[in-house]
């Protein structure tokens, strides 16, 4: 009798493995790779809480908070297994090998950083508990003929499976990924560039944490929070955050849902992608955000230079693409500020002397050299 009831348990619970694994949700890649000429609308919203990981998770975004729309994504076939993403003036291109996605470059209008050791992005099929580890290493140039490096290490775990509560939808059966990139990097105002070592600690740090929520019936995904976090040290200096949603509306669904196809025109990659110097052989040009540097809003950045702090901003137009980086003349990275319309930094920490703004204001490029008394 304890014999046929051990043997009944054991029978159940192999059943319930295989019922487990037979309903467990999969991303592939003959779904999830973009398509040439995809384009997708995404909104801005205010920061919202990643939540919890683990199974039968629930996320609830249903209140979250518009506050731009038409944040477009486009994807371009830039050449052979290249697939090129473009964002407002930034631009990624991915390599595929096989069943892996590789990210080998990426640019905008104030930089052009390239792979020495691409990071490992995915690798086909997706589940559950997955997950990739890999050293990167990038190098190119920053604000005109400045050298700017990077090095560290990408890591990428799907750390939840659950249900998404979005504000006009609920979805079931979502993976959500963690992409974690964590970098040192240095910028020289000199022309020859430097190799840098992740090991060295007067260089600033920077840890990018992305979650991304998908569905193998979408190609993209639905909910995306983006949070950077920037060392000196062992101190946290600053700490930006944005996120997305991008409803099923507006996607193109991979399995083909009647309720929401659509047709699009699929266009070539142009040999100019969008007009701000990306081709489709992965040569960065600036010389067009140069011209404009001359002679588009000359004045449209604000530099306040105070006691402890500096405070830089740029045009509420193009706040989206803004960056700024804060830098001592011998390349040691003090701050980096993205997406803002003000880019404070506190500087009451540095040292008197002179420092370099690399300001790219989502429109023009400059660099400024300012005074810390």
């Amino acid at each position: 009798m304890n014999i046929m009831v051990k043997n009944t348990s054991f029978l159940l619970l192999c059943m319930s493995c295989a019922l487990l694994m037979w309903g467990q949700v999969t991303l592939n890649k003959a779904i999830m790779l973009p398509m040439n000429g995809d384009r997708i609308d995404r909104q801005r919203i205010e920061a919202v809480e990643a939540g919890t990981r683990g199974c039968e998770a629930v996320w609830d975004m249903s209140h979250a908070v518009v506050v731009e729309d038409g944040c477009t994504m486009r994807f371009f076939n830039s050449g052979d297994s290249v697939v090129a993403r473009v964002e407002g003036r930034q631009q990624w291109v991915y390599q595929i090998k096989g069943d892996s996605v590789l990210l080998r470059s990426q640019e905008t209008a104030l930089s052009n950083l390239a792979d020495s050791l691409p990071a490992l992005k995915m690798v086909f099929p997706l589940a559950y508990g997955d997950s990739i580890s890999s050293p990167i290493y990038y190098r190119g140039k920053y604000s005109g003929n400045n050298a700017i490096a990077t090095a560290g290490r990408y890591s990428m775990v799907v750390d939840g499976e659950g249900t998404l509560i979005l504000p006009d939808d609920t979805i079931s059966n979502v993976l959500r990924i963690h992409e974690r990139l964590d970098e040192k990097m240095n910028v020289s105002p000199w022309v020859k560039e430097r190799i840098i070592s992740a090991d060295e600690d007067s260089l600033m740090r920077h840890v990018c944490d992305t979650y991304s929520w998908y569905s193998s019936d979408f190609r993209y995904p639905l909910a995306q929070i983006t949070k950077h976090s920037f060392y000196i040290g062992a101190n946290l200096t600053r700490e930006d955050e944005t996120a997305y949603l991008c409803s099923p509306e507006t996607q193109l669904y991979a399995l083909g849902d009647v309720r929401h196809q659509r047709q699009m025109q699929i266009p070539q990659a142009p040999n100019n992608i969008d007009g701000y110097g990306y081709n489709s052989h992965n040569n960065y040009n600036n010389s067009n955000i140069n011209e404009q540097m001359l002679v588009d809003k000359a004045n449209a950045v604000a530099i306040n230079v105070a006691d402890g702090h500096i405070d830089v901003t740029t045009s509420t137009n193009s706040s989206m693409n803004a960056e700024v980086i804060l830098s001592d003349l011998q390349g040691r990275v003090y701050g980096l500020s993205r997406g803002n319309v003000v880019h404070s930094f506190d500087t009451s920490h540095l040292p008197q002397g002179a420092y370099l703004l690399y300001i790219n204001d989502g429109e023009n490029v400059r660099t400024e050299r300012i005074n810390i008394k």
